[in-house]
């Protein structure tokens, strides 16, 4: 990475110290411009150090030892750091505070120093569990040097295409993903609508006796905990917790609005539940899609259908090894890599959990509605 060392208030120097410490509010500013040094080539875009406040400091259960990790040099300055998130977990039922790790940042000479002190800290061996769901290349390096594993199928993304010229539209060009943009892309919405009926592929069709039915935050959180009973390792998803991820996700832009939804059989009974954010005619990114087990086919089918309904002309999200099969039997759908999915701890539970693709780590317990990743 490259850019000039992010620098910090001269009056604070002399209090400081050479180490690798946790994040403090008095830093803001320096990670700020690290951040852009480090990302967007020097830009510091506004309101980025009143999001990184948020970010680093506005979780409930946030601790010091658990949140965001500077590292300071002799003379005062933060050549690196890596922003941490802690989520709440639950390992063999034992409850555990797990650590969310996002941007690992190095810029001036004394970057490649404060890495690798970084790089140090985060080792497996002293943390319960780590992980992070969008690790470059050479991330995904660090983390195995230190312990760490990488997930090869929750590093791909899945994405069903509906209407194939809007789609690539709104790829191409990002000023055409908001509203506005769906009136400049009407004419692609009727070239679309021929597409649709040349290739009937093209539709997702809803499963027969499954229903879809859009819930609040609430009723979506009693629904998925019968859910999780399939994974050791899962998230806990306290309320002020989830509230607080829900309140994140809603404030990405790019995304759109929060939406819940269950999905239903003949008998009226819950078999999935999904939360993704999206505005009809856009992108649906799909942050969480749960199920009770044996019934993948029927809840992926039913929530690509109800997309499709809505209009939306993709949809997106992570891959999951539980959900592999129901997703390669849908008509139009691909897969990418993402980013790595990389994982550590010293749990001996967690390493049993991931041996037999028990660990379920994604969308709203992931990074996926991080401003960090799609603005500033």
């Amino acid at each position: 990475m490259h850019g000039q060392i992010a620098k910090t208030s001269p009056m604070l120097r002399d209090a400081m110290h050479h180490a690798s410490r946790p994040m403090e509010r008095r830093d803001l500013g320096a990670v700020a411009a690290m951040f852009g040094a480090a990302f967007r080539g020097g830009r510091v875009a506004p309101g980025l150090e009143a999001y990184l406040e948020t970010f680093c400091f506005g979780h409930p259960q946030l601790t010091s030892e658990t949140g965001s990790r500077v590292y300071e040099s002799e003379t005062g300055e933060l050549s690196a750091a890596v922003l941490c998130v802690p989520l709440r977990f639950r390992v063999d039922g034992q409850p555990v505070t797990a650590r969310l790790l996002c941007n690992f940042m190095a810029v001036g000479e004394a970057g490649a120093r404060g890495a690798a002190c970084l790089s140090r800290h985060f080792r497996a061996k002293r943390h319960d569990f780590l992980f992070s769901d969008t690790a470059s290349e050479a991330s995904s390096t660090h983390w195995k040097t230190g312990g760490g594993r990488i997930l090869p199928i929750q590093s791909l993304e899945w994405c069903r295409v509906f209407r194939p010229l809007t789609a690539c539209a709104r790829r191409m060009h990002r000023s055409l993903r908001g509203e506005a943009g769906g009136l400049l892309l009407a004419p692609l919405s009727m070239l679309d609508k021929g597409a649709r009926r040349h290739r009937p592929l093209l539709v997702a069709h809803m499963p027969e006796g499954v229903t879809v039915q859009e819930v609040g935050p609430t009723q979506f959180l009693a629904e998925t905990r019968p859910m999780f009973g399939r994974f050791s390792v899962h998230p806990d998803w306290d309320p002020s917790e989830f509230a607080w991820l829900s309140r994140m996700a809603e404030a990405n832009p790019a995304l759109g609005p929060l939406h819940f939804a269950l999905m239903h059989d003949a008998s009226g009974a819950t078999i999935g539940a999904a939360a993704y954010c999206g505005t009809g005619r856009g992108r649906a990114s799909v942050l969480n899609l749960l199920c009770l087990e044996g019934h993948e086919r029927e809840s992926v089918a039913a929530l690509l259908a109800d997309l499709d309904r809505q209009g939306y002309c993709e949809a997106r999200g992570a891959t999951q090894p539980f959900l592999m099969q129901a997703l390669q039997a849908q008509k139009h759908m691909c897969f990418r890599h993402r980013g790595f999915f990389c994982i550590a701890g010293r749990m001996p539970a967690l390493h049993r959990a991931l041996d037999q693709d028990l660990v379920y780590a994604e969308g709203l317990s992931s990074e996926s509605w991080s401003r960090l990743l799609t603005d500033f």
